[in-house]
């Protein structure tokens, strides 16, 4: 194997090393509220439908799960006090999940405490040295995105 290719998996292993331990670190920030990895993907999902709330499929889609089991999801986090469902607005035979003010507030509380692991984590390392791990990541997911779309073509 060449070496630019060896680099390449490197590269790659240690992204997705550092993804799995953000992601963990996220899981635990959630568990401090007696929150799954799931229910913090699905009200990242309600987040993202911004004040008009997300579809239920949109919360599907992020949690990798078919729309009857996100639905099943949405109704358990509806009895935690943590979204709301409405009558969608532009199809009155949908709905629209939003975040209630409780979840708001724990989605808040949590980017606080991931903020908070995130600084500690990089503490003592040079602030050059972030930025060029920074601006090394945007590339490679640049080119990464850029050679997908060539595959498709």
């Amino acid at each position: 194997m060449s070496d630019r290719s060896e680099l390449a998996l490197q590269l790659t292993d240690a992204v997705a090393a550092a993804q799995q331990a953000i992601q963990r670190s996220g899981d635990r920030a959630f568990r401090t509220f007696s929150l799954s990895h799931r229910a913090h993907v699905a009200l990242a999902a309600v987040d993202q439908g911004g004040p008009d709330g997300a579809r239920p499929s949109d919360v599907a889609r992020a949690m990798g799960v078919s729309r009857a089991a996100a639905t099943t999801f949405i109704q358990r986090l509806e009895v935690k006090g943590l979204v709301e469902t409405n009558t969608d607005p532009d199809d009155d035979r949908s709905v629209r999940v939003t975040l209630s003010r409780h979840g708001l507030e724990v989605l808040l509380r949590v980017g606080q405490v991931e903020r908070r692991l995130a600084a500690r984590t990089i503490e003592g390392m040079p602030a050059s040295a972030i930025a060029r791990a920074v601006h090394l990541l945007h590339e490679f997911r640049s080119r990464l995105e850029q050679k997908q779309l060539e595959v498709v073509r």
